[in-house]
């Protein structure tokens, strides 16, 4: 292939990826009625700036940190969508490098790339969470430097430890990888002459020293993050598993069903990079899969979702399509269905079907109006939320941003919590405790959200009553804890 022609689609991926980057930031950030749960559990975990959480490594709150620091340019709300967005184009930058260093053809790299838009990993299955798009920025970019450290300079062991420790400090699955890298290079001859220069040994290290404070952090935390995992799985036949594997890897079969017609055939893989590729990839499927068929709960479909950004590049290592003669239309085509997801997302929200486009569309709105009670009742910021999970919202969307009323335990282990606040934080700057939304007079006492500070008091409830997105009569009980209760009681 000529060099004008390599750079026309060199420039086309580019393209393609810094438009599918604004185009999904945009419609999600203007057509979605309010953030996932997800973002509030990364802000909580973000404010709390601790190298971990009861779900994921440090990852997760530090980019959302990052978002905080941004905020006086950036609402959080677009924060949270754009940092998706911008990820997942990093990681579609790496695919499309990746399937360049496997291929050697820039027309079968495009088609790895476009590949991906049959995968809804890139756009809307990565909206709802806060780790997801993660591994979908780094895990391509732990193959090419894998790749590119054992085939192309042994200096890239240390990008590879970046992209790894970030990868593995983003959500534990990354781990899968890395048994099966290490046993290529003691299995493959051209590998293991790596050890034989300390640059390995001193990559290793750094990658360890970025683990590092993730691990003291669960041994303070008695484990949070693996009793989460322990507690989300019992041991049992998975009906689900083998659905969630078809959603999962149903564009790879998609792309079967239209290339093999079209003449593409089955090939062991030429080249060691392409084996090494599988060697790596294919047990941690086949393993996880496995275990997920054994074993019940959890999210299994969110779990396997991660793996379709890298199995086309999989698929073509071992499907030949060089006698596919209209690949370009096929490109095409798949960029076409890139546009169709993109409408149809943006339809299905603007027209609200399904009630997609007004879905909590209230929480804005509810958090605005009881931070406002707050101020005429108190005046002064609301420094403290508590009771339901409807309180957490506030730490999103409530004007004076307040902190949760939960402290750490490592008994009950929350998911959402405030690693520093004590009970003489509260009774100083107030707090108001909130139900979940249509709980009963019985359930708005706050025993359980009070438990933990037996010092404090409610000084009254109330019942706040709002109509959401259909129009219905919704009910919240409060209960307020008026700032200064400390001093008052000393009175």
């Amino acid at each position: 292939m000529n060099t004008s022609v390599s750079k026309r689609y060199s420039y086309m991926a580019a393209g393609f990826i810094l438009v599918y980057t604004i185009a999904w930031t945009m419609a999600s950030f203007l057509l979605d009625p309010s953030v996932p749960y997800d973002a509030l559990e990364a802000l909580n975990w973000a404010n709390n700036g601790e190298f971990g959480s009861p779900k994921n490594p440090y990852m997760v709150g530090g980019v959302t940190a990052l978002g905080l620091l941004m905020e006086p340019v950036i609402p959080l709300s677009l924060y949270w969508y754009l940092s998706h967005f911008v990820g997942i184009g990093i990681g579609m930058l790496g695919v499309w490098l990746l399937s360049k260093r496997l291929f050697g053809e820039n027309q079968i790299a495009l088609l790895s790339l476009m590949s991906l838009n049959l995968a809804g990993i890139i756009n809307f299955d990565a909206i709802p969470y806060n780790d997801n798009y993660l591994l979908v920025t780094f895990w391509p970019y732990m193959f090419l430097f894998f790749v590119k450290a054992v085939y192309d300079s042994k200096y890239h062991w240390f990008s590879l430890a970046l992209v790894s420790g970030l990868a593995a400090m983003s959500k534990y699955s990354s781990f899968a990888f890395l048994p099966f890298m290490f046993l290529y290079t003691i299995l493959v001859p051209e590998a293991r002459k790596t050890y034989r220069s300390p640059v390995i040994y001193l990559a290793g290290l750094f990658f360890l020293l970025l683990l590092m404070p993730n691990v003291v952090w669960l041994y303070k935390h008695d484990f949070a993050a693996f009793h989460w995992v322990q507690s989300q799985i019992t041991v049992g036949l998975n009906s689900k598993a083998v659905g969630a594997l078809l959603a999962v890897f149903y564009p790879v079969m998609l792309l079967i069903l239209i290339l093999k017609p079209l003449g593409a055939q089955w090939v062991w893989p030429e080249t060691a990079e392409r084996r090494a590729v599988l060697w790596v990839f294919t047990p941690p499927v086949i393993l996880i899969l496995g275990y997920l068929l054994t074993h019940c709960g959890g999210r299994v479909t969110e779990w396997l979702q991660p793996f379709a950004v890298l199995a086309p590049v999989a698929l073509f290592s071992v499907l030949d399509v060089d006698k596919v003669k209209p690949l370009r239309t096929i490109v095409i085509s798949l960029l076409g269905f890139a546009i169709v997801a993109w409408l149809g997302y943006s339809l299905v929200m603007f027209l609200d079907l399904g009630g997609a486009g007004t879905k909590f569309n209230y929480v804005r709105r509810v958090t605005g109006d009881l931070t406002s009670l707050w101020q005429e009742k108190y005046h002064r910021p609301l420094k403290y939320v508590g009771g339901g999970q409807f309180s957490h919202w506030f730490t999103f969307y409530a004007p004076d941003r307040p902190a949760v009323a939960i402290r750490w335990s490592d008994k009950d282990k929350p998911n959402i919590y405030d690693a520093r606040v004590t009970e003489g934080d509260i009774l100083r700057d107030g707090a108001m405790f909130i139900s979940d939304v249509g709980a009963t007079y019985a359930r708005t006492n706050f025993a359980e959200a009070l438990a933990v500070f037996p010092g404090i008091e409610l000084e009254s409830k109330q019942y706040y009553s709002f109509k959401d997105e259909r129009g219905e009569r919704l009910v919240v009980g409060l209960g307020w804890v008026p700032p200064g209760s400390a001093s008052h009681r000393e009175k």
